[in-house]
């Protein structure tokens, strides 16, 4: 799953369409139908899709995983939130790059470090000198996965209010 971007995908749009057919995933994706409904077998046989109706055409639902993997020496968790991070990097440079310099134990820590940011308990510099890179970097990623993160578990508490952050930008570029 974590190797194969198809399949972060596909959890993904399962993940955001809540309750998907196969028809309904395989709208605008690459993947032929076929392919689309063998990978969803897939994901189901390994527990990361669940079937919600017993009728056809049959409904899936994305399950909650939280799965501690050790890799290369480092504990890291499969997250809905890292399967969507993933399955992001077609589309997203930041994030492709961030996973071709750190790889994905890399980018499950940045994720905790970017939900401590999102919930304002954490700063770019503190991440930058505990993992040994660029302050940069770390703003860059934070500000991409910011956005997954509040996507992804909207339940977050955070203490920012990002409508009235957006409506006060927009005041000031209407001045």
């Amino acid at each position: 799953m974590i190797q194969e971007t198809r399949l972060a995908h596909l959890y993904t749009r399962a993940f955001e369409l809540n309750s998907p057919t196969v028809e309904e995933l395989a709208v605008g994706l690459e993947s032929s139908t076929t392919t689309v409904y063998e990978d969803v077998k897939h994901l189901v046989e390994i527990g990361l899709l669940e079937r919600v109706t017993e009728t056809q055409p049959h409904r899936y639902q994305a399950s909650r995983v939280d799965l501690a993997v050790q890799a290369d020496g480092e504990m890291f968790h499969i997250t809905p939130t890292l399967l969507v991070a993933l399955a992001a990097r077609e589309s997203n440079e930041n994030i492709n790059l961030y996973l071709d310099r750190h790889g994905v134990s890399g980018l499950a820590t940045a994720i905790e470090y970017a939900r401590a940011y999102t919930q304002a308990t954490m700063n770019a510099r503190i991440m930058a000198r505990e993992q040994e890179i660029p302050v940069l970097e770390t703003e860059t990623i934070f500000q991409e996965l910011q956005e997954i993160i509040l996507d992804a578990e909207p339940d977050i508490p955070t203490s920012l209010d990002l409508d009235e952050l957006d409506a006060a930008v927009d005041d000031r570029l209407d001045e």
